[in-house]
């Protein structure tokens, strides 16, 4: 209510605080609420009111401009003018649908290398590169020495997965490409990574001890590896901007930092962020931005349906540690979803995520009108 008590903000200072808060939208019903509630005047109604549809419009219209249609810049076929570097990349959070997301892309490029240019016999020479934490040699090789191999690809890449955090995207000058992610519920997400990794990562260790010795600092029979961050507020950390590349896990930004940069990169940093459990909508949407990955296009016979990778081992391998829940096979046969104690330690131990997540729900929902907003302009 004190938004009542201060000086009138300029459109420009509303469209600011809209876009930037973690819930922009739920502002709106609130100055409006607190308008009717506290009796103001007409004139000072009608104002907030303007003020909040025209930041609403602005940060829509935004949108719908980042989210219009746009091809790969090709060049005129060949090594000797390849696609233009630097144009699109994914960044990939574990167990949130990325593998499959990666391997859709994959398809799209591999579709378009395919085809003749247009007035050429030239075939498009388009680079793709990756760097992941999951290979920490080549990914801390490539991070700490200039000279690595590495360096040359992701220069000349027009595509480029990133398994990591934004900085590095951001250290690697790639920060302002045409960007997709894909989120999924924090304890869906913790979840399934557990039953991924049982016996690798996790020792076939009850998820619910294992928070217990992350709290205790009894971690060193799980390795130093990237497997017990996984557990813990990952996917914010995968979202921030502002961390020093060659220290990412010592970081000094407190909680409240932390989540204020994580969402600042769901609302600014992506041309789509999908949401795993909407999948077919997200797929819509990607498919919107980015022709070259629909199913079917105009050029080529050649099929792009988004694809199912990484499932769930069958078989753990942890039935012995676990008899009276595993199987003839010697595996251990976990739910598909947590209990609910280990759904709150889940919870307790992700609260960042679950607050970045919330974020980008809202975000998906301001996607579904941009891109009808984006549709009626392409048509005026």
């Amino acid at each position: 209510l004190n938004i009542l008590s201060i000086q009138r903000p300029s459109t420009g200072n509303m469209t600011t605080i809209l876009s930037r808060h973690p819930s922009s939208f739920m502002i709106t019903y609130i100055i409006l609420l607190a308008v009717q509630i506290c009796g103001a005047q007409s004139d000072e109604a009608s104002f907030l009111r303007s003020g909040v549809e025209q930041a609403e419009h602005e940060i829509l219209s935004n949108l719908a401009k980042r989210m219009k249609p746009r091809s790969l810049r090709l060049g005129e076929g060949g090594s000797a003018s390849p696609a233009e570097p630097h144009q699109f990349f994914h960044l990939h959070h574990m167990k949130s649908g990325g593998t499959s997301l990666d391997n859709w892309i994959n398809c799209g490029v591999r579709r378009l290398r395919s085809i003749h240019l247009e007035g050429s016999n030239e075939r498009p020479y388009i680079a793709t590169s990756s760097l992941s934490e999951c290979s920490p040699g080549s990914y801390g090789r490539c991070i700490e020495d200039e000279k690595s191999m590495c360096r040359p690809r992701i220069e000349n890449a027009a595509t480029m997965t990133y398994c990591s955090p934004l900085a590095v995207v951001k250290y690697f000058n790639w920060i302002e490409a045409d960007a997709v992610t894909m989120m999924r519920h924090p304890v869906d997400r913790v979840w399934s990574m557990f039953k991924f990794q049982t016996r690798s990562c996790f020792k076939c260790t009850d998820l619910k001890q294992i928070y217990a010795d992350i709290d205790s600092g009894n971690t060193t029979k799980y390795g130093k590896g990237i497997c017990l961050p996984q557990l813990t507020n990952h996917i914010s950390r995968n979202l921030l901007k502002n961390l020093d590349v060659r220290n990412l896990d010592n970081s000094t930004m407190t909680d409240e930092e932390k989540v204020a940069d994580a969402i600042d990169s769901i609302r600014n940093q992506f041309t789509v962020v999908g949401i795993l459990s909407r999948l077919n909508e997200t797929i819509d949407m990607i498919s919107h931005s980015f022709p070259w990955l629909q199913v079917e296009i105009e050029e080529s016979d050649m099929k792009c349906p988004f694809p199912h990778s990484n499932k769930t081992p069958r078989n753990n391998g942890c039935g012995k540690m676990h008899p009276e829940e595993s199987t003839s096979k010697g595996h251990w046969d976990l739910p598909s979803d947590p209990d609910e104690e280990t759904r709150r330690l889940i919870e307790e131990h992700n609260k960042l995520d679950i607050l970045v997540y919330e974020a980008a729900l809202q975000q998906f929902e301001l996607q579904k009108v941009a891109m009808v907003m984006s549709d009626e302009e392409d048509t005026e």
